[in-house]
């Protein structure tokens, strides 16, 4: 069953948090624009053709280290963790999970070409973020709607989440890695997230 609105105010607001106290307020103006280059840049790279998928993926995956913040984001995810892990394990755990991030992702673009977006309309999110609505058209599927959370972190816009058809990305990770604490601790995390990313290293090598 299909949820009746893609951008739900509930899912917003479970996720506020992810934004610190002090934060600066995020122009929705300005958020959008922000979305709007880096979704030409991103259109850009796709649709080359005069490079191998592997070196696509690769822009992609810088693409989204610069305008994603892992930082807030991977402490969100981990949750309480954070708090009881150990410096060494904070330090290697942020390193695992923003590689793990951005080549799972650029995994997944790397292949399209033939995608466009345009953006529907952007709006503040809690008290110091904001939201770009953008609709991008699939060649292969139906127009996919997909909310941007931008935040301003440390004067230099960047996504803090992506809500595709209502759902969070950074809500649906915390989940997923709170159930591979709960089974195996954060050490078994740790693991888990270095055996992704030295897989996908294997296959760029």
């Amino acid at each position: 069953m299909r949820r009746s609105g893609w951008l739900i105010p509930a899912l917003l607001a479970a996720v506020v948090s992810i934004s610190g106290p002090a934060a600066a307020k995020t122009s929705p103006d300005a958020a959008a624009k922000f979305l709007d280059s880096l979704g030409h840049r991103a259109l850009s790279v796709l649709r080359a053709q005069d490079v191998s998928l592997e070196q696509r993926e690769e822009k992609v995956r810088v693409l989204l280290s610069k305008n994603f913040d892992f930082a807030r984001i991977g402490r969100f995810v981990l949750g309480k963790a954070w708090r009881t892990a150990t410096p060494e394990q904070q330090a290697e755990y942020q390193h695992l999970f923003s590689e793990f991030v951005a080549r799972t992702y650029a995994k997944r673009l790397g292949g399209y070409t033939g995608d466009s977006f345009k953006i529907l309309k952007s709006q503040r999110a809690g008290k110091t973020d904001a939201v770009v609505m953008t609709l991008i058209a699939r060649p292969s599927g139906p127009p996919l709607k997909a909310g941007w959370r931008v935040s301003d972190s440390k004067g230099s816009l960047k996504i803090l989440d992506v809500i595709v058809e209502g759902v969070s990305m950074v809500v649906t990770q915390r989940s997923e890695f709170q159930a591979v604490i709960r089974k195996h601790g954060l050490g078994g995390l740790i693991e888990l997230l270095r055996l992704k990313v030295n897989k996908f290293s294997a296959k760029s090598s």
